[in-house]
């Protein structure tokens, strides 16, 4: 084992503190469709699980956009919209 101990090097210019940043991605755009459970047989033969949409869908993004349970067509047209919204907003600002 060796008896030398590194230390840190405080030698050097001090750094000056940086700005808050903001977050690299502003919107993280979800769709999530809502189902119900299955019941399971008992019998060996006949063991299955499955799930029923139930045409109820969510549609939510970091920036604060949350739908809640809603008609998946209309659902599917709000995230259309805000994924235009993504879109034109990367473009006129591409930094962030």
């Amino acid at each position: 084992m060796s008896e030398y101990r590194s230390t840190l090097d405080s030698t050097g210019p001090a750094s000056l503190p940086r700005e808050p940043r903001t977050p690299a991605y502003r919107h993280k755009l979800r769709y999530e469709n809502h189902d119900t459970a299955l019941d399971s047989q008992d019998t060996p033969t006949q063991q299955w699980s499955g799930r029923l949409p139930t045409g109820k869908t969510t549609v939510t993004c970091l920036c604060g956009l949350d739908t809640g349970a809603v008609p998946s067509d209309e659902a599917r047209l709000v995230y259309e919209e805000h994924r235009n919204l993504i879109r034109d907003e990367i473009a006129t600002n591409p930094q962030g």
